[in-house]
Formats: C-alpha cells, sequence, structure tokens
C-alpha cells in the first residue's frame, strides 16, 4: 500500500534560488568507458536507531560480535507472560531520539517516528553538509512505515491512568476528556493530532522537521514497504524528479493488538533459559522475536554524489517485491524473483559474494525460506548470514539495516555467523556458523519475506568510484 502526498513545510518562505532544475540525461558513454556509471544510484549517509544502539557501527559490532540486542519485554502499560522477548531501542536512545524533534511538533508524533526523526538527522549529517544545498524542492522522501498507530489499547490505557491521578479542577473521566488524552491534548481536543492515528505519520514528521519540499511517498506493511520505497526512490533518481532522496523505514510491534495477532498466530518463541532467544535456521528454532527502530539511507545519483565530494557507500542496484508462501505461491518459484533481479544486473548466484537471508525463526518461515535458498542457490558455495537474532524481527526497518551493513561488509571482507545456530536444516547451503567467514564480497543479495504474504529482495554492490 502506498500513499502520496504532497510534502509539507512549517513555513511558506521562498527559496533564494528557485531556478527549476533540468530533467536530468543519463550519461552512459562515461559508464561504458570508465566502469564509472554517474547514473548508479548510491549511498552516501546512514543513520540508524535500533536495539544495537545508535549508527551502523554499533550494528555491525554486535552482529560481528553475534551479540543479540533482545531483551526480556517490558512495557508500563502491556502487561503479559506471553510475550517472553522484544527487540527494545534502549531508554536513553529513545530519550535522544525525542529531543531530536522540535518541541512543537512532539504532540504530533509516535516514539517510533521520533526514531525515525533521529535517524533521518543522522543520515543527512553522515551524506555531508553540501547535501544541504540542495533545493529543499528537490529532494525526495520515501517511507516505510509498519502498519503502526497511536490511538492503541495501550494509548487509552495511559490516558484513563492518567485521568484517575489527575487532580487538576477538571478532574473526572468522562470520554470526551479520555479521547483527547489519548490523542494527546488533554486541554482540548484538537483534531490535527489525528496524524498521529496514521500510517503516514513518519512521512509527515520527517517532511516538517527536516523541510522537504519535493517528491514523496509513504508506503506501509512490514518489510515490503521498505523494498516499495527503494524502488521508487530509486526511480525518482534516475527520472531527474529529484536530485536526492531519502528513504526511511520505521516502525514498532510494540502495540498490544499485534503482540497477540502475532502470538495467536504461534509466530512468537516463548524464550528460553540460554538466552537463545531467536533460532534463526536451527531445529531448535521456536519462533520469532518481534522489535523496533529505523533506519534511514540518503540516495542520489554516483556522479552528483562525486562532483559535491562525497563517498559512495554502496550502490543500489534494485529490489523484487511478490506474493509470497502465504499466497500459495512455492519457493521454488519465488526464487524466480532474486534470479531475475540477479540477471538483469549481469549477476549469478555463482558470482554474489554473500546472501543475507530474513531467518525470522518461525518453524513455519525459516522451513519455506531454507526451500528458497536451495532453489535458488543450487550449491553455489555463496555464504548465507542472518541479522535476524541480533536485532530481531524490525518490520519495516528490516531491508533499510541490511543495506546499511553491505559498506563494512565491503570492507572487511567478513560475513558475520547466524548467532545461536547449531544444527542448519541442510548441507546443500552454505549457513555461516562459529565464527565469521572472510570472503571478498563485492554484491549482497538480501531478502525478506512479510507476516502478510509477500517476499522480497534487493541487491547491492561495492560502489564505483573512479
Amino acid at each position: 500500500m502506498t500513499t502520496d502526498l504532497p510534502s509539507t513545510n512549517p513555513s511558506d518562505e521562498l527559496h533564494d534560488n528557485p531556478t527549476p532544475h533540468a530533467p536530468h540525461t543519463p550519461h552512459t558513454s562515461d559508464a561504458a568507458r570508465t566502469g564509472f556509471d554517474p547514473d548508479a544510484v548510491v549511498v552516501t549517509g546512514i543513520g540508524a536507531v535500533l536495539p544495537t544502539g545508535r549508527g551502523p557501527e554499533a550494528l555491525w559490532s554486535a552482529w560481528r560480535q553475534a551479540q543479540p540486542a533482545l531483551s526480556p519485554y517490558r512495557d508500563p502499560y502491556v502487561r503479559t507472560r506471553k510475550i517472553s522477548h522484544f527487540g527494545h531501542v534502549p531508554d536513553a536512545l529513545q530519550e535522544e531520539s525525542r529531543d531530536s524533534v522540535p518541541h512543537k511538533l512532539r504532540k504530533f508524533g509516535t516514539p517510533f517516528t521520533f526514531n525515525a526523526v533521529l535517524a533521518a538527522q543522522d543520515a543527512m549529517a553522515a551524506a555531508g553538509e553540501s547535501w544541504q544545498q540542495v533545493p529543499e524542492e528537490r529532494r525526495g522522501l520515501y517511507v516505510a512505515q509498519d502498519d503502526s498507530t497511536d490511538l492503541s489499547a495501550a494509548a487509552f490505557h495511559k490516558a484513563l491512568d492518567n485521568a484517575r491521578t489527575d487532580h487538576s479542577p477538571e478532574a473526572g473521566v468522562s470520554m470526551t476528556r479520555l479521547v483527547a488524552e489519548a490523542f494527546g491534548n488533554a486541554a482540548t481536543f484538537n483534531p490535527f493530532t489525528v496524524i498521529r492515528a496514521l500510517n503516514n505519520n513518519t512521512l509527515a514528521l520527517i517532511s516538517i522537521a527536516q523541510r522537504f519540499r519535493g517528491d514523496c511517498a509513504a508506503f506501509v506493511q512490514d518489510a515490503g514497504a521498505a523494498l516499495g520505497a527503494l524502488q521508487r526512490a530509486a526511480f525518482t533518481l534516475r527520472e531527474g524528479t529529484c536530485d536526492t532522496a531519502l528513504v526511511v523505514g520505521a516502525g514498532s510491534y510494540n502495540e498490544p493488538l499485534k503482540l497477540a495477532a502475532q502470538y495467536r498466530a504461534g509466530h512468537l518463541t516463548p524464550g528460553g533459559p540460554d538466552g537463545a532467544a531467536l533460532r534463526s535456521f536451527d531445529a531448535e528454532r521456536d519462533g520469532t522475536v518481534l522489535a523496533e527502530g529505523a533506519v534511514a539511507l540518503v540516495l542520489e545519483r554516483a556522479g552528483d554524489a562525486v562532483a559535491r565530494g562525497a563517498r559512495p557507500l554502496v550502490t543500489f542496484l534494485g529490489a523484487a517485491l511478490r506474493p509470497a508462501v502465504d499466497s500459495g505461491v512455492g519457493p521454488s518459484a519465488l526464487a524466480e524473483g532474486p534470479r531475475g533481479l540477479l540477471a538483469e544486473h549481469g549477476l549469478t548466484p555463482d558470482t554474489l559474494g554473500a546472501v543475507l537471508a530474513d531467518g525470522k525463526g518461525t518453524v513455519r518461515h525459516d522451513a519455506a525460506e531454507a526451500e528458497l535458498l536451495r532453489a535458488l542457490l543450487k550449491d553455489s558455495g555463496v555464504p548465507v548470514g542472518s541479522l535476524r537474532p541480533v536485532t530481531g524481527t524490525l518490520g519495516a526497518a528490516g531491508p533499510l539495516a541490511e543495506l546499511a551493513l553491505a559498506p563494512h561488509l565491503f570492507a572487511t571482507g567478513e560475513l558475520p555467523q547466524i548467532a545461536h545456530l547449531r544444527t542448519p536444516p541442510d548441507d546443500g547451503t552454505d549457513f555461516v556458523m562459529g565464527a565469521p567467514r572472510k570472503r571478498r564480497i563485492d554484491s549482497v543479495l538480501s531478502l525478506h519475506s512479510t507476516f502478510n504474504g509477500f517476499a522480497g529482495a534487493l541487491l547491492a554492490q561495492r560502489p564505483h568510484t573512479d
């Protein structure tokens, strides 16, 4: 699902240099002559607010050392013995996220959209100061958000709790006051605060806080939303609709009805005494661990990045998304999506550097993905890793987190082990176990599945800068 909206801005100030940009013209002759393609879509800035901490370095460190950032589930307004673990963003980092949002805008946001604003802020800073010179109307914004809203059972629980302890002259649990409190404004009901309940809340808050006036779109529904956002961003860059594109994936599974739905579906691990709460692909796997977080990436054309002195970190080649096993499509047929993506860019499974599998940890999802990997790789010897045991299932932030790790894979020549994997499903796929795998990695294929019947892949490559 996608929602196209005009970008918003808190003021109507005119730009000092409103000269329109001419449509972008490809430079295929340059690419053919040097190997450097100025029209390639590259990542030049990365920001992350995740259970592992702030920034891609914290994520890489946890992954490389096989240190899961999953902890016993906690929430002041949700009491349950059914949810054992969760990938919580650390409290101190959550506070940093809140502080990154202008005070007057905080009543319109939610904790996970605050994470998105901080991740976006970090990605823009990492892209370099010259990035800020791009006119606001030439900045594209493409947001992937889980189907999360703030008007949840927990929000009304909190409002009721506040009403019970309210000692003001207006104290009393009237429905009007309770609803107003749940919407974030206890004094008077402000209809504009309904923005907190919308699935494009992240787009709205970032576009206002960071001044985006260009092409924008909001995508919803799990990991598939991130793949859709990446596709749209790459398309608008190649078409010349915008000069830079900020792609943000954010969300949280910490909402009572969503947690209950996943528990009833049998997707969640009951946890274990050894702390190995998520065992991707292992014979003893018993479910996934849900999580929260945000990742932001600055994308632009390679020629523009180099011209302004920025360093391309990774080349985004493309993404594919289609109905999955839950929709009646078998794993062998699903392999055609990533296989076609590879062929489109002159790659085969044998020439891949690494595969990052989804590895949700549920019995059914991992069995289907293991079959998909067998069909796709066919004894090619390509090593397969998974980030999932470290972060938990991130939803819309998941694909972007793996794209954010690609520069580390290229630079170190290491593919970290899959934490907790002791007994893999078969010998036909080279799952990385026990220690990081040393190998030159020039390309990465990342696989993803959703809880609502879709599967996808994204392909990234070491950037050419000469």
